[in-house]
């Protein structure tokens, strides 16, 4: 009897878990040269990851680009400063090609989660001005394309629950560059889980590396 109401306890909160939903805020706010980037992941309420780069500048004497981000997760707040060197960036982009190219089926996978994601707010504001009133113009324009595609990419994978907020004011006579972007996005725990699933097995049945591609890549 007991084993019983135990086990259907953890049924019922099991299934509760898979129901709910995860949020994700995201901030991003450009002035000038300052820069600041905050995320935040909850779930029922509760802040469970934050992340937040306040400080974002180029070393000179290395040339890479220094990110001073804080992380807190579950409670535990870590601040550290990455240095993002182009030797970085291109293991990165490696390890991203190998994933793309072993994983059969991947944007299949991402796209059906992609589907369960809704987009519950999405502003975007800009000012920008570069001192001459036709390149200003031609700039604002530019900016007004680069952000209609953006929205219809993400309006081709996610489900928009409200229709985004975009707005650019030009200054035809000053040299201004700022920007405003917040967005949040929710799915359901029981669709991420199943997309990682998808995505372990098709990462377990990836071809293996022959001896001869082997040696070939380390010559």
């Amino acid at each position: 009897m007991v084993w019983t109401i135990i086990i259907s306890a953890i049924i019922i909160l099991f299934t509760i878990i898979i129901f709910s939903k995860v949020k994700i805020y995201i901030d991003y706010q450009h002035n000038q040269d300052d820069d600041l980037l905050d995320a935040k992941v909850t779930f029922w309420g509760m802040r469970i990851y934050t992340f937040s780069a306040p400080v974002i500048k180029i070393d000179d004497d290395s040339a890479s680009l220094i990110v001073e981000e804080e992380q807190k997760i579950a409670g535990i707040e870590s601040k550290k400063a990455l240095p993002v060197t182009p030797e970085l960036l291109q293991h990165y982009f490696r390890w991203l090609k190998d994933f793309l190219d072993h994983v059969v089926g991947l944007h299949k996978i991402v796209r059906k989660f992609l589907k369960k994601v809704r987009v519950n707010s999405f502003t975007w504001h800009t000012d920008i001005g570069v001192g001459d009133a036709a390149h200003t113009a031609q700039l604002a324009g530019a900016i007004w394309g680069v952000k209609g595609n953006i929205i219809g990419l993400v309006g081709n994978y996610m489900r928009m629950k409200f229709m985004p907020k975009l707005t650019i004011d030009p200054h035809f006579q000053a040299m201004v560059s700022h920007t405003y972007l917040s967005c949040m996005f929710s799915f359901r725990i029981g669709h991420a889980i199943v997309a990682g699933l998808m995505l372990l097995k098709h990462w377990r049945r990836r071809p293996k590396m022959s001896k001869t591609n082997s040696v070939e890549k380390n010559m």
